[in-house]
């Protein structure tokens, strides 16, 4: 256990705390989104340290994508329960986020490692930045908010079609995992 994963699971901890601290603030979350905030800052903490210390591990690989999408669909899902969050948002986010974890899972499998691309940093960008605003400004106007999530929405559904372009059709090394047909050719 090195740095970066202890930060790691101190952002795993992290999500049931944020659950617990939303649920007990009205109006304005201030401590739910600063836990959120503190969560994001030791994401990319712990992958600069990772990289710049030479402290990669199987372990961390697999687990910091997975902390941070337990912490994104936490803030999502908290927010649509306080009915912040419209259906829609809600469905798009939890698909897109449950098939980039079970692509990853499945690819970790083969030892095939996800790395993050600009899309998909792009993506967690600017869903960081609506979630923080949702979070700080209940009230939002309405118009603005469903500009703002229509544009997450959007770049969300772009990093996993740029994943699943990346990883399961431009890859040829996915080939070998897709089952044969009975005339022994690839699906």
């Amino acid at each position: 256990m090195n740095l970066p994963n202890i930060l790691t699971l101190i952002r795993l901890f992290m999500v049931p705390l944020y659950v617990v601290v939303f649920q007990h603030e009205e109006g304005v979350r201030l401590f739910s989104t600063l836990i959120f905030v503190l969560a994001s800052v030791t994401d990319v903490l712990d992958g600069y340290l990772a990289r710049k210390l030479n402290m990669s591990t199987k372990w961390g690989q697999l687990m910091d994508p997975l902390a941070d999408k337990c912490m994104q669909l936490a803030v999502i899902l908290t927010l649509f329960f306080a009915g912040q969050v419209p259906v829609w948002f809600l469905i798009i986010l939890v698909v897109k986020e449950l098939m980039m974890i079970t692509g990853s899972a499945f690819l970790f499998s083969k030892k095939t490692y996800v790395k993050a691309n600009i899309t998909g940093k792009l993506s967690t960008v600017v869903l960081f930045l609506v979630m923080t605003l949702l979070l700080l400004i209940p009230s939002m106007n309405a118009v603005l908010k469903t500009i703002l999530l229509g544009c997450s929405a959007v770049l969300a559904l772009s990093a996993a079609i740029t994943y699943l372009y990346l990883y399961f059709v431009q890859d040829q090394s996915f080939r070998k995992y897709a089952p044969k047909s009975k005339k022994g050719e690839s699906l």
